[in-house]
């Protein structure tokens, strides 16, 4: 009996040591890890803090193109806009007569005809203005203005009779269509050869060979009178009829201021 007895206590001890290690270790807690430290890199170090300045210097002047080249792109939109318009009010709008440049208040001169070689009262030049009527030694250029950004062939009746005159016998005409622009564009290049384009249909139309004419275009420069006035721009918007044609060359017309 006390055999049983002391086995009993000897047991119930050693679940009660048992039981107090466990909750002794649970009760313990892990030591943190510690860093070693040899990765560390001081906040103000010279060299860092040059490298974190260059790529913000970087960034900004990156941000800084970025935005001058948007601003370009919406100028040049803008632009493109705006002449886009043009083109369309001067293609649907109804067609207005270009206002001839005022006549210069001298009374025609008469120049020599040569003794042997009179024109033919078929050749007779017409009443137009010096400007819009040239003689050189192979022909006669007439020119034919147009308003701002139109392209329309209209002509007052004298000028068409000029050209339905000129253009029989011609040798070879050249046609060349102008603008006032200062700078060359694709807006202007399309107006320009738009002019030449309808200038040659018309002569076509009445009595030019179409295989004697060569068409040219010039969208910039090229300038009959001065483009920073009004008056001159309206003279230089302007198509060139060059009709070589040796009946009406130099010494055998008369010539009107």
């Amino acid at each position: 009996m006390i055999f049983k007895t002391i086995t009993s206590l000897a047991g119930f001890s050693l679940c009660v040591a048992t039981a107090a290690v466990q909750i002794g270790g649970c009760s313990s807690l892990s030591k943190p890890a510690e860093a070693d430290g040899s990765s560390r890199v001081p906040a103000n170090d010279a060299t860092r803090v040059q490298a974190l300045q260059n790529r913000v210097n970087a960034d900004r002047q990156l941000l800084t193109e970025n935005n001058l080249l948007r601003a370009q792109v919406d100028v040049l939109q803008a632009k493109l806009n705006e002449m886009t318009t043009i083109v369309r009010e001067a293609l649907t709008l109804p067609s207005v007569t270009a206002p001839q440049a005022p006549r210069a208040p001298l009374a025609p001169v008469p120049v020599p005809l040569a003794p042997t070689t009179a024109a033919p009262q078929s050749m007779a030049t017409p009443a137009l203005p010096a400007y819009a009527y040239a003689t050189s030694d192979s022909g006669v250029v007439i020119r034919v203005f147009h308003p701002f950004a139109r392209t329309d062939f209209e002509l007052t009746e004298p000028v068409a009779q000029a050209l339905r005159s000129s253009v029989r016998g011609a040798q070879q005409i050249e046609v060349r269509g102008h603008t006032d622009s200062d700078v060359v564009n694709p807006i202007d290049k399309l107006i320009a050869i738009e002019r030449a384009e309808r200038a040659r249909t018309w002569l076509i139309n009445n009595g030019a060979d179409g295989m004697r004419i060569r068409m040219k275009y010039f969208s910039a420069g090229n300038f009959l009178a001065d483009n920073a006035t009004a008056q001159g721009r309206s003279m230089n918007r302007r198509v060139e009829i060059d009709i070589r044609n040796q009946q009406l060359a130099s010494g055998h017309i008369v010539l009107s201021n």
